[in-house]
């Protein structure tokens, strides 16, 4: 009993010892693997790298540091490496098919940092109706933040499938509004006025068009006018929205009529009278 006593407390004692190398092991490595991100985060040559692969290579050698730091943890424990090797391939087979999604916005992340088709600051418009300016570009997802202030995060997986409009890419804007004036009124008026009118905006820019005017279509109850002008991409809504409203006073102090739609209704008399 006695040398069994003490074959058990030697085992709990040697177990313990390993389990608390192995939890400082898990508890040093992580600390350590933040600070090493932080150093490397604030080296010049890291900052030339474009922003959007800083933050997917940080993410990636977090995750890959984190791994290695549990296999030690594990190997210390007494577990052998074979074994180990044979539970991270189970693992990875197993997480492979039940996680393809997961594995496709790797992928697409991947794609996403070798082609650069936007980069972060950039204004995006997705297929999918997803819209909002690139804040941040992650192994797996990609953060957006709308005009509203508000968090979309979108896979990557569907951003490298998806076709994507990069808004912000050339730095300007082509604004496009469409009016409707009446038929009574006289067209080159209307044009001129539309041309006049968004030249004299601060806002607007001659490069790489001047403002342009032209009747669009012959609509049931008016005639349909657009107007197209150029502008910085930061200055697009404030554009749109104070040409929307000039244009109306314009039309107000020059006689030139919006008309609404209307419905004539004719009464026949069944009486014969």
């Amino acid at each position: 009993m006695e040398d069994f006593l003490k074959k058990a407390g030697d085992v709990l004692l040697s177990s313990g010892l390993k389990l608390l190398l192995a939890c400082l092991v898990l508890f040093v490595g992580f600390k350590f693997v933040k600070f090493l991100l932080a150093r490397i985060s604030k080296r010049h040559g890291f900052q030339r790298i474009d922003p959007s692969a800083q933050t997917f290579i940080k993410s990636f050698l977090n995750i890959a540091a984190k791994i290695l730091i549990v296999i030690t943890a594990a190997a210390i424990m007494g577990v052998p490496m074979t074994s180990i090797t044979a539970a991270i391939a189970s693992a990875a087979l197993a997480i492979g098919l039940a996680l393809q999604g997961g594995l496709s916005n790797l992928a697409g992340g991947v794609l996403l940092l070798v082609f650069k088709p936007f980069t972060i600051g950039d204004y995006i418009k997705t297929e999918g109706g997803f819209e909002g300016t690139v804040v941040k570009i992650d192994i797996f997802y990609t953060t957006l933040r709308t005009s509203d202030n508000t968090k979309v995060v979108v896979p990557n997986g569907t951003l490298s499938n998806e076709a994507i409009s990069d808004v912000s890419h050339y730095g300007t804007r082509r604004v496009e509004l469409k009016f409707s004036a009446g038929y009574q009124n006289d067209v080159d008026q209307v044009i001129a006025l539309l041309k006049e009118t968004a030249a004299r905006h601060s806002l607007v820019i001659n490069d790489p068009a001047p403002p342009f005017a032209a009747l669009a279509a012959h609509g049931d109850n008016a005639l349909n006018y657009v107007l197209r002008v150029w502008c910085r991409q930061e200055d697009y809504w404030t554009v749109y929205y104070d040409l929307c409203a000039e244009i109306k006073r314009e039309f107000d102090r020059n006689g030139i009529e919006i008309p609404y739609p209307q419905l004539d209704v004719h009464v026949k008399d069944s009486s014969g009278g």
